[in-house]
């Protein structure tokens, strides 16, 4: 499929979160993908989720007060702290996909993590198709900033919405679990954390806790 291709469904019978998670289609809920080849300017597709979390956040501004919104690192959205929509990347093929999943309608109850929806939040929800041509839009926006001003513009505007900065967190790493300080996002999109002993352990890959 060509650059910036968008697929969407009304409902999937083979979705899935991180992990293998399992996936609840609720009807009225955004399930989009786009595929994206990487364009000269551009940096490695790990950055992606940056660029996905900055976009997916700026369609979510226009039916939500944006200071009810913040990103979790590495690729969920929070609506007053609790998981509206989350990111998937996958690559393969020259491609990496992109998901996207928001709770406008509805949202699962008794999952291992808390989630909301906009209706939950009191806030009138866009219909999928409404929110999936907005989110094209941003995301081309936020893509653009990416491949002309670098990492460093789009980790920036990442930094302005994300929960937990500055604050002690728990980080899980398979068996190992860290505690510290989120003090900031590296180059590579690693999350940077301030032990007790001043060190900065990088986190690539795991989940983090607010404490």
């Amino acid at each position: 499929m060509p650059d910036e291709s968008w697929v969407r469904a009304d409902t999937q019978t083979g979705g899935r979160g991180r992990r293998g998670r399992a996936w609840l289609s609720i009807p009225g809920n955004l399930f989009t993908s786009v595929v994206v080849r990487r364009q000269t300017g551009e940096g490695p597709p790990q950055q992606l989720s940056f660029v996905a979390a900055v976009a997916l956040a700026a369609m979510l501004d226009r039916w939500i007060a944006p200071d009810r919104l913040s990103l979790k690192w590495p690729n969920d959205v929070l609506l007053d702290g609790v998981k509206v929509a989350g990111i998937l990347l996958e690559g393969g093929s020259g491609a990496t996909i992109i998901g996207f999943g928001v709770n406008l309608a509805g949202h699962p109850d008794a999952t291992e993590r808390p989630a909301t929806s906009l209706p939950a939040a009191g806030i009138a929800a866009p219909t999928a198709a409404e929110a999936a041509d907005r989110l094209a839009a941003t995301f081309a926006d936020a893509r653009a900033t990416w491949r002309t001003y670098g990492f460093d513009a789009v980790r920036t505007a990442w930094l302005a919405r994300a929960a937990g900065l500055g604050k002690p967190i728990e980080a899980r790493l398979g068996s190992e679990t860290i505690s510290g300080t989120f003090t900031g996002i590296a180059s590579d999109g690693a999350l940077d954390l301030t032990l007790a002993d001043a060190s900065v352990r990088r986190i690539h890959a795991g989940e983090v806790f607010a404490l």
